[in-house]
């Protein structure tokens, strides 16, 4: 007996059959919390076995009816070619956007409830240095920030929202935290700034 071992299905193959079979209740079922939490649990569980430390994003169903699902790294580069390499393997759903990575947020009014931490843009100001390969360095002064890895955690995402989760991991070289002194703001800058600086770099 023989068989062909390029018949055998990648896990990323594996994991969209699993997706197309159930992308219909992810579509129509989010906004029941126990079927929500349900649903996650297998999409998680699904997800992991392509890699562990992949996470992933629901939007709410737009005006046009698609539905956004958001395949994220979570700020690991080295998991980012796993997370491209699902997304260009993704069948065409015809409810369905699928993006690689957390995707920018317009506007310039970001805000964040993280358990009990409540966190805007407006918190945040920022000087920067150029760093390698044409990245910023950057020094964040963040208002009543206590250093705690749940209030760092919040500023990624945060900054995920202003510039996207490939932009923050690609174009920030280091980041120095520091807490915002009452009144002083001197020669900082507000995080909604960051934004154009990171577009002139890769311009």
């Amino acid at each position: 007996m023989s068989f062909s071992l390029f018949n055998k299905k990648s896990r990323v193959q594996k994991f969209w059959d699993w997706f197309s079979k159930h992308e219909k209740h992810f579509y129509q079922d989010l906004e029941d919390l126990q079927k929500r939490e349900y649903l996650f649990h297998q999409l998680s569980v699904n997800l992991k076995k392509v890699q562990a430390e992949l996470v992933f994003e629901f939007s709410p169903i737009h005006d046009d009816g698609r539905r956004e699902f958001t395949i994220s790294a979570d700020g690991i580069k080295s998991v980012f070619p796993k997370v491209i390499e699902l997304v260009e393997q993704a069948p065409d759903l015809e409810n369905w956007q699928i993006n690689a990575f957390r995707q920018p947020v317009p506007g310039d009014e970001g805000a964040l409830n993280f358990g009990d931490l409540s966190l805007t843009y407006q918190d945040i100001f920022f000087r920067y240095q150029d760093g390698v390969y044409g990245k910023l360095g950057i020094e964040l002064h963040i208002r009543n920030y206590d250093g705690s890895a749940q209030f760092q955690h919040a500023v990624y995402l945060l900054l995920d929202a202003l510039l996207g989760e490939y932009d923050v991991t690609m174009g920030i070289d280091w980041i120095e935290w520091e807490r915002l002194a009452d009144g002083d703001q001197t020669e900082l800058q507000p995080l909604t700034k960051l934004r154009d600086l990171i577009n002139q770099k890769k311009n």
